[in-house]
């Protein structure tokens, strides 16, 4: 029970180490207790202890300081007291400014954001309370790496090898570079596994996706405040937008759905963009360097952090400053010219050396040294890549936020010369444009990604929008209510009704959908079972290989051997090795498939594969049938396999 407690108390202090203390103390730091309120200070906070913790862990890794519990305490500590010092020196003297009156909520509110939160993390755990153990392919493949470098204690090259064929014999091939991993992904999950000692196969790395993913939700409720600052119905509509991704629509996609999926670029990213365009908001309206300088830093951190999520940021900055010049020309031209001074502050310039020293010296982004970038953008060659139809975009991005989103942007755009807020409704509307073109026509930029992904992307400024929407057209049947005669009232308010209606039944009907198609953790612990055990036997020399069609949460068999990214071998979906891109290898196919087959015991011979873990329902009878496989284990999911290697037939 002690020993319960004690991994509890270093987890939370973890957390709060590693995702809050490093941001809160450096933009203590900046703005002492001005300019931010609590609100704001704490979700800023979490985003910039991400970047701030990633950056701290590549310059250790690149003067040679090995990352151990001791040393990442340490660095964090020293980091945070500095910082800590530069806020005595700078602000200690100076008396706090009045708070924010955006921020300044009423009792009813505060309680309906309290509720709107509260169901929020409940929905959330409830369809999340069976990957306990995780299950997910992308989280297995993701936290390998924050385990690797955890266990070495530094940052280790993203390689793999593949199976070749040559002069007719099988081999696996030498290792090459991986293109679909950023750094910026593993290395506070390496962190808090260090300095808490959880246990990396475990529900921990789900747990700090759902603290970000609700991190996220109070992001863009902040972002909402700032963006309709003018609006005499902000909070209304920041609280909607907060019902909107929090509430309905809770576990599609990139919500629970990437939490239990694994899916860390995009929930780290879905982070990190509000926040950065919550600073480049700040500086155009306040004019202050250090928003600005926030809002390059934390554009700096996204790019170190997910490559798609940092296109569609970047497709999205120039389309609003295109905007900007389009729609508002002068008043742009003239902040253009006039602030090129600020770009000569000692702020701006210490980031921009910050900035070359880090990516030319400390690491250079892995999609600048190899073919990351062609992962992404490049020929298009599967179908899934090719672009969504309308329907399918709104289905994908829920038809409520559709509808409600270009409604809003329709709104934004009728009356903008009357809006106070020119450049929030430019950034909105050019955010929305850019996920919506690249989803339904990614031959644009050759987007070479599945385009259901890039729609994901389209939830929460579509939130925001139908937001702007709802209240807006609320607010203007109140104002007009005593015009309109007793009947002209009743219709209204049964159409609003049924909008509202319509809006909660999609919204509620995704989460449904898939709480009852959420899978067991059972199986998941099947499979780890069979691991541990053949961990515990095998040594170096023995080569195993799995199975990922049937086979529940394989991609987690590695972290029990970490033997490599590519060990063990195993058989992908069966159309990898016909699309003509992604297989160009039948080994690992048919040694699941057919292993008594002429090209199988080649194969198991050539590449020494002595063990085969599968599906007891599913794949073990091909393998019961032959003579030379003895079966070693098995359980309720899980059997696996001996190859006899000097069986003679």
């Amino acid at each position: 029970m002690l020993e319960f407690i004690q991994s509890q108390i270093l987890f939370y202090f973890a957390i709060i180490l590693v995702l809050f203390a490093p941001g809160y103390f450096m933009l203590l730091a900046f703005f002492g207790n001005e300019k931010l309120n609590a609100l704001e200070r704490f979700i800023l906070a979490t985003g910039l202890s991400i970047i701030v913790t990633d950056f701290l862990m590549l310059a250790m890794s690149r003067v040679g300081l090995f990352f151990t519990r001791t040393s990442l305490f340490l660095v964090l500590l020293i980091f945070n007291i500095l910082c800590f010092l530069i806020y005595q020196k700078r602000f200690a003297k100076i008396p706090k400014e009045t708070r924010s009156v955006s921020f300044d909520f009423s009792l009813k509110q505060f309680l309906l954001i309290s509720l709107i939160l509260f169901l929020s993390v409940f929905l959330r755990t409830a369809y999340l309370q069976n990957t306990i153990p995780p299950s997910s392919t992308d989280l297995g493949h993701h936290i390998y790496w924050a385990k690797l470098f955890a266990e070495s204690g530094k940052i280790q090259n993203y390689i793999q090898s593949d199976i070749v064929e040559k002069n007719k014999i099988f081999q696996i091939d030498a290792s090459h570079p991986i293109s679909d991993f950023i750094i910026g992904e593993h290395l506070i999950f390496s962190a808090i596994g260090l300095i808490s000692g959880a246990n990396f196969v475990s529900a921990f790395p789900i747990l700090i996706l759902l603290l970000i993913n609700i991190a996220t939700l109070l992001a863009l409720f902040i972002l909402a405040l700032r963006l309709f600052e003018d609006n005499a119905h902000n909070k209304n509509i920041a609280i909607f937008a907060l019902l909107f991704t929090g509430v309905l629509f809770a576990i599609d996609p990139p919500q629970a759905k990437f939490v239990g999926g694994g899916v860390i670029g995009n929930i780290i990213g879905n982070l990190l963009v509000p926040l950065t365009f919550y600073f480049y908001l700040r500086f155009l309206k306040e004019k202050e360097i250090t928003f600005l300088f926030f809002a390059l830093f934390f554009s700096m951190g996204l790019f170190y952090t997910h490559h798609l999520t940092a296109l569609i940021f970047l497709l999205t900055f120039i389309g609003f400053i295109a905007f900007s010049l389009l729609f508002n020309f002068r008043e742009t031209r003239n902040i253009i010219l006039i602030e090129r001074r600020v770009f000569r502050s000692p702020l701006l310039i210490s980031f921009f050396l910050f900035a070359l020293l880090f990516i030319f010296i400390v690491y250079t982004p892995t999609y600048l040294e190899n073919s990351a970038v062609k992962t992404v953008v490049g020929t298009i060659k599967k179908i899934d890549h090719t672009g969504l139809s309308l329907l399918q975009f709104r289905d994908i991005t829920g038809e409520a936020r559709v509808a409600l989103g270009f409604l809003g942007t329709l709104l934004l755009l009728f009356f903008y010369r009357k809006n106070i807020s020119k450049y929030s409704s430019l950034l909105l509307i050019s955010w929305v444009i850019v996920i919506t073109l690249i989803s339904l026509a990614p031959n644009l930029v050759k987007l070479d990604i599945p385009s259901s992904r890039v729609a994901n992307y389209g939830a929460y400024p579509f939130a925001l929008l139908g937001a702007f929407a709802f209240i807006s057209i609320f607010r203007q049947v109140a104002k007009q209510k005593t015009q309109l005669s007793t009947f002209s009232q009743k219709l209204i308010l049964i159409a609003y009704s049924s909008v509202f209606v319509f809006i909660f039944m999609s919204g509620f009907a995704g989460d449904a959908n898939y709480l009852k198609s959420n899978g067991s953790g059972e199986k998941a612990e099947q499979t780890f079972q069979a691991s541990r055990y053949l961990a515990s036997k095998i040594d170096k020399k023995d080569i195993l290989i799995s199975d990922h069609i049937y086979l529940f949460a394989d991609s987690w068999i590695k972290l029990f051997f970490m033997r490599g990214y590519d060990f063990p071998l195993y058989r992908a979906n069966l159309d990898r090795y016909e699309n003509g891109v992604d297989k160009n290898e039948f080994c690992s196919r048919d040694m699941i498939s057919n292993p008594g087959g002429e090209l199988s015991r080649q194969c198991f011979s050539d590449l020494g594969v002595d063990f085969a873990i599968v599906n007891k329902k599913t794949d073990s009878a091909q393998f019961r049938r032959l003579e030379n496989f003895w079966q070693v284990f098995s359980n309720d999911e899980v059997n696996i396999y001996y190859r006899k290697k000097y069986y003679v037939q």
